[in-house]
């Protein structure tokens, strides 16, 4: 299948203009016109996943993080950035991200995680809106839908440390980090990575608010308002990035999936 088939699909269900501003998504590094039989789908394009990508024969990676973010003067060996993209380039592996366009779009990151929770009740999209957008690669418009938080108000109340649990036991993590006292909660928002800008747009109409990454003085702020925070972490909130793009490609790509997980960045000592 040619890549930029691939690259209209993609464009169809992740648009680039759901991405925020400062975001780097769709085709990092390739030719648009290259035959793909193997795509490999992981979160972080690291050393390790580009190695076992080559091993693979993969032709295709598809990551969450762009690996190119700020503009680029160089491309040498003398840096490790410089180094993926030689080594990239010289096995002809293809790059294409992914990132904020997939947390925000419809049947997007935040709503698989959203479902993977299991929580009973009605779920809703803050800030949710839509637009028609032309799709340059199909040659027709198409009406495209997102969202920032996703909000979901359960059917009954619960205690927070039962949602902990049930966080753990549906991510599979061993562990999070959260602020506040336990209580009775019915409204919660997540949004997958570091989310915590859109903490204080929401922070009225939830219980508590789910995401990765938060600092000290965002949880001890939200203490003192009386609010709850549950730290997934950033990889453990992302990582399911993997299967949701293994369901989506296996929609309309016939070659081979690859999915590759990579390493929890931080561990316990």
């Amino acid at each position: 299948m040619k890549l930029r088939k691939i690259m209209g699909e993609l464009f169809s269900i992740y648009n680039p203009k759901v991405a925020e501003e400062w975001d780097n998504v769709g085709l990092l590094l390739g030719n648009e016109n290259s035959e793909i039989n193997k795509i490999m789908v992981c979160l972080d394009i690291t050393e390790k996943a580009i190695n076992e990508a080559i091993s693979r024969k993969v032709d295709l990676i598809i990551s969450h993080h762009p690996f190119i973010f700020s503009g680029i003067k160089r491309i040498t060996d003398e840096t490790e950035l410089g180094r993926k993209i030689l080594k990239l380039a010289e096995n002809r592996i293809a790059v294409y991200s992914i990132h904020t366009n997939a947390d925000f779009a419809i049947n997007g990151l935040n709503d698989f995680v959203m479902d993977k929770l299991k929580l009973d009740g009605e779920m809703y999209i803050f800030n949710e809106f839509e637009f028609d957008d032309y799709n340059y690669i199909k040659n027709k418009n198409e009406k495209i839908k997102c969202g920032s938080v996703r909000i979901k108000v359960l059917n009954n109340e619960m205690e927070l440390v039962d949602l902990i649990e049930q966080i753990k036991t549906n991510l599979g993590l061993d562990y999070v980090r959260y602020a506040g006292e336990n209580r009775n909660i019915r409204k919660i928002g997540l949004v997958t990575g570091g989310g915590s800008s859109f903490l204080k747009d929401i922070k009225k109409d939830i219980d508590v608010f789910l995401t990765g990454d938060l600092r000290h003085h965002e949880a001890l702020d939200t203490i003192e308002e009386g609010g709850i925070l549950v730290d997934i972490g950033h990889y453990e909130s992302e990582y399911l990035f993997v299967d949701l793009m293994e369901l989506q490609l296996s929609k309309f790509f016939e070659g081979e999936i690859i999915k590759y997980f990579g390493e929890v960045v931080f561990k316990l000592g």
